[in-house]
């Protein structure tokens, strides 16, 4: 797997994580909801909930920053408009700013006077 791929699958990862943080969040707010261990079946609270979360998050952040080196192996990734490195995604938008300066440029012609 290539480097690129792999940034986008820790990415999505914490994305994933963190909206299940917040459906065990609004669940909790429920006053008759209850969460136990998987391994002793004792009930547990919601701060153990989101400590767990929480070094579950830090883990999969330190991963990505191992990955990465700490961001000096992705220079330029969210500022550039393509897709990290995926090239049929950098194909399709490049197709896309094609036919859009294609579409300016014919709608200037059309109010010329040619």
């Amino acid at each position: 797997m290539n480097l690129a791929r792999e940034i986008n699958e820790k990415l999505d990862a914490i994305l994933r994580h963190n909206r299940e943080v917040k459906a065990v969040e609004l669940d909790f707010q429920d006053p008759n909801f209850t969460i136990n261990d998987v391994n002793s079946g004792e009930q547990v609270t919601k701060e153990m909930v989101l400590n767990k979360a929480d070094e579950v998050y830090d883990i999969m952040i330190d991963d990505l920053n191992k990955l990465t080196k700490d961001g000096q192996n992705c220079r330029d990734v969210f500022t550039n408009q393509y897709y990290i490195n995926d090239l049929s995604q950098d194909r399709l938008i490049a197709e896309e700013i094609r036919a859009n300066k294609l579409a300016v440029e014919e709608a200037k012609q059309k109010n010329s006077n040619n």
